[in-house]
């Protein structure tokens, strides 16, 4: 039945769908100027949503400007400090605005993510903040690819992307970190990393590599330990550390997460920190202040870095150019008291 704008009814993409034999799926990727429908069913879309221009309710007008009021926040976990830290500064932006956060995890499945990616394309929204690492996932191409608005928010430790980033200086972190533990008088630091096919975990790496270098301590790969960013792996990479014949002073891990694996390991041990063993964090999440002792970590200023990627978000949405396509925040060394100097005496487990 034809739709008549004189009924003065609300127009939805159902009824568009129903009227010119469509799916809602067809529709909605014209209503987000999408690829993938024939010339003569879009201009007929087009046409229909002209004449019922009667519509007044806030959904409606944002699909009449191309807008769903809605921007999409894709992350590989919710369950550390880091996500939730971006996650804050991402809220303190948006409950000024509009616009309403759709949240999505992939769990670092390749296939929910890639499910993730089709559903988006499906449907509507105005922009997408990309919380994962985007030089392996493929996600940032397509998104550049379909001209969806996007940020790509982590470490950038590589040639200038064609699309817009916002991180922090991870390598310098990273070299930081090693620096102080070595200005104590470490010699022996043990460093659990991040998955080392993922670029953030490479730079933190060279950080702790060149700062060894420049003090003239020579490298012992029996110390470095690949981790996946989580507590219970910084419980198991700390017990296989404690084991080696000549265990480290010092323990780096390369987020805050895993510390908290480190002191859990070095309690069932009956390891004290820092009198027995240096501890040292990276993110500097909201917990670490609380932790016995206070974890001594490297700041991201997460928060920060959320409130600035949503505010670049929003102007691509809004069709304006940003002042820079690559941000870079600064990290810090947050000193507390979960490092010191080096033991006198050995191990004994």
């Amino acid at each position: 039945m034809p739709l008549n704008p004189k009924q003065g009814k609300r127009l939805t993409m159902a009824q568009i769908a129903g009227e010119i034999g469509v799916s809602t799926t067809t529709v909605s990727k014209v209503l987000n100027n999408l690829p993938g429908v024939g010339a003569e069913t879009r201009t007929r879309i087009l046409q229909i949503i002209q004449e019922n221009d009667y519509v007044q309710n806030h959904a409606a007008r944002h699909l009449r400007k191309g807008q769903s009021g809605l921007i999409d926040l894709v992350l590989m976990r919710l369950e550390g400090g880091y996500d939730l830290g971006i996650l804050h500064g991402i809220q303190a932006v948006l409950k000024e605005n509009s616009h309403r956060l759709v949240m999505f995890a992939t769990n670092e499945n390749e296939q929910t993510e890639q499910q993730w990616l089709r559903r988006l394309l499906d449907q509507s929204t105005d922009g997408v903040l990309l919380l994962l690492p985007y030089e392996q996932s493929g996600i940032a191409q397509s998104l550049w690819e379909q001209k969806i608005p996007f940020i790509a928010i982590g470490d950038r430790n590589e040639p200038a992307t064609t699309f817009p980033t916002i991180g922090s200086t991870i390598w310098l972190g990273g070299y930081t970190a090693t620096e102080y533990l070595i200005s104590l008088g470490h010699k022996r630091i043990g460093i659990i990393t991040g998955p080392l096919h993922l670029m953030t975990s490479r730079a933190r790496l060279a950080g702790y590599r060149e700062a060894l270098e420049r003090a003239h301590i020579p490298i012992d790969t029996a110390l470095i330990c690949e981790g996946n960013y989580l507590l219970g792996n910084g419980i198991e990479q700390t017990s296989y550390l404690l084991h080696l014949a000549d265990p480290p002073t010092a323990i780096f891990t390369f987020n805050d997460a895993q510390a908290t694996g480190v002191y859990q390991a070095l309690y069932q041990y009956n390891i004290h920190v820092p009198e027995e063993m240096s501890v040292i964090g990276f993110d500097d999440v909201t917990y670490t202040s609380q932790m016995a002792p206070p974890l001594t970590t490297i700041h991201q200023p997460l928060e920060e870095i959320g409130k600035i990627a949503t505010n670049m978000l929003l102007r691509l949405i809004d069709g304006q150019p940003l002042d820079s396509n690559h941000v870079e925040l600064s990290t810090s060394l947050i000193v507390r008291q979960s490092c010191t100097i080096p033991r006198r005496q050995s191990l004994r487990l």
